[in-house]
């Protein structure tokens, strides 16, 4: 198997090794030291590399001159230069093609990015690098961290990671907050809308387990208003649930504007100063070297936030 301290072979060619050796040693001494090969030995291979390409590699010369490259020798040198240099990064490239064959993945993940964002990070990267098994940990963010810490999962995808908490994130992009409806409720046709219009209001809300009902107690105790919270739960799918029944309304970080969420919800804009819009972030330990699979994976991860949030795309996964 290749790996990164392979001596890689100039096209196997034993001629164009010592030469290469003799042009960087600036003899055939110090060439015959470096490859443990007899001086004469490597003088006879370049001579039969002269004689097959007509032209002398090597000015041969007694006293201070010494060994020096021809013109040929120089252009040959280049080339063999370039080319070890690309043979060095096929190398890796294998290297990293192996890592890639088979493996296993563990990622932590919110409740609301389980059912949209990283399936199809998960798909894009399957389709890519089948024989990778993935074990999948869905719990809030303050979990994820702890369950990084502990080495439990190699990345963890969520919303609002610290970041002064010995992380590091591969990943990250902000979004913006919501009033999520159903599409016949008194608000559904609105552009955007205040806190301070919500006073009163029956909400289903994110409990207290969750980093965005943090969020939304300052923000709607710094605008001074009071809603009804009926319904406190850690699932964003059953708020979903419950908003599409219309049991009440609730507020959410993100948006899906395809197939039946389209269908059954509106989104109403929170313009408001006072809440600040959430980050999606994917991270990794600062302190710790992912696998090469977990490096792919954050590129499938990157482009599936890309693919969902950016607001070019006016398509944002719901958190």
């Amino acid at each position: 198997m290749l790996n990164q301290n392979s001596n890689l072979k100039l096209a196997r060619s034993t001629a164009l090794r010592y030469f290469s050796q003799v042009a960087e040693s600036g003899s055939f001494r110090g060439a015959a030291g470096t490859l443990h090969i007899a001086a004469s030995a490597i003088n006879r291979q370049i001579s039969n590399l002269e004689a097959d390409l007509g032209v002398k590699l090597f000015e041969r010369a007694r006293g201070p001159a010494g060994l020096r490259l021809t013109d040929a020798g120089t252009i040959l040198q280049g080339r063999l230069r370039s080319a070890m240099n690309e043979l060095r990064i096929a190398n890796e490239e294998i290297i990293a093609l192996q890592g890639l064959q088979r493996g296993h993945l563990t990622i932590g993940v919110n409740d609301g990015m389980a059912v949209g964002l990283l399936p199809n990070a998960i798909r894009h990267f399957r389709s890519l690098y089948p024989n990778i098994t993935f074990g999948i940990k869905v719990d809030d963010t303050r979990s994820l961290v702890k369950r990084l810490k502990e080495r439990d999962i190699d990345l963890a995808i969520g919303y609002s990671f610290p970041t002064n908490d010995g992380l590091k994130f591969k990943a990250e992009i902000s979004l913006n907050m919501y009033l999520l409806t159903s599409v016949d409720h008194e608000f559904a046709q609105r552009e955007s809308i205040l806190l301070s219009e919500l006073g009163n209001t029956d909400l289903i809300l994110p409990d207290n387990s969750l980093l965005l009902r943090q969020t939304l107690d300052t923000a709607l105790e710094s605008a001074g208003v009071r809603v009804h919270p009926i319904i406190e739960t850690n699932s964003y799918r059953l708020i979903y649930s419950l908003v599409g029944r219309k049991e009440g309304i609730s507020i959410v970080s993100g948006r899906e504007d395809r197939g039946a969420v389209q269908e059954r919800f509106s989104y109403v804009e929170i313009n408001d100063d006072l809440l600040p819009g959430g980050v999606i972030g994917c991270c990794a330990l600062a302190d710790s070297d992912l696998s090469i699979a977990a490096e792919a994976f954050v590129e499938s991860v990157s482009s599936a936030m890309e693919r969902s949030f950016l607001p070019a795309l006016s398509k944002e996964t719901p958190l």
